[in-house]
């Protein structure tokens, strides 16, 4: 058997609901439709980025298609997508239109394409390592000993894979200068780190063999 006492509390309590709803109701409206608005405003905000997203990804792609075939088409499509504001694609771009422009021996737009991705890629430090390692090919091309010595100073002080790399590149800027004698040193030292891979020992002695053909320390 039912409690009567319960059937009056569940009346009380509903009409308490009417009265407080009736009261307030235009406050509940407005709540309710603010808050099924924002969520319909941020499902056609996701569905919108992340068409946007796949609108660039696969804008990216097409350019890559290009880069050996056309390369002067593919850098002007690079230097516009550079200017969405997805930063991610945005330091992609830019570091494959350094690329091109590297290739090609601009080395002035190289640097500045350079410039432009440290600007926007502060706090990023893996980006900022390759940053330099790239402003040191730059420098290296360029028989810019000063600068050169700067940045490749700076990938020695990271220690690991970037030192050897810097070793590298000082050992090609060496030969390049006919000072074999300290490009031997640096290629050595690649061949002697354990840490070295097997591709950047393997460059290294074919650099090595390729200086004791030009270099005979006993003359």
């Amino acid at each position: 058997m039912s409690d009567p006492f319960e059937n009056i509390d569940n009346e009380v309590y509903i009409e308490k609901i009417k009265n407080f709803f009736y009261k307030y109701k235009i406050i509940i409206i407005v709540i309710l439709t603010t808050f099924i608005l924002s969520a319909l405003g941020l499902t056609v905000f996701n569905n919108y980025k992340n068409k946007e997203i796949d609108k660039v990804s696969n804008y990216y792609i097409k350019i890559l298609s290009i880069i050996e075939s056309d390369p002067e088409r593919a850098k002007t499509e690079l230097k516009k997508l550079a200017k969405l504001k997805n930063k991610d694609y945005r330091n992609l771009s830019n570091l494959l239109l350094f690329k091109l422009q590297f290739k090609n021996n601009e080395f002035e737009e190289s640097l500045e394409t350079l410039r432009y991705i440290e600007y926007n890629s502060k706090g990023n430090s893996y980006l900022g390592k390759i940053i330099k390692y790239y402003y040191s090919q730059v420098f290296m091309e360029q028989n810019n000993k000063k600068n050169f010595d700067i940045y490749t100073n700076e990938l020695l002080s990271f220690g690991g894979m970037w030192a050897l790399l810097a070793h590298e590149l000082r050992g090609h800027l060496q030969f390049a200068n006919k000072d074999y004698e300290n490009a031997l040193k640096n290629f050595n030292k690649i061949i002697q780190n354990q840490q070295s891979t097997v591709s950047i020992r393997n460059r290294a002695q074919e650099m090595i063999d390729n200086i004791n053909l030009y270099y005979d320390k006993n003359n």
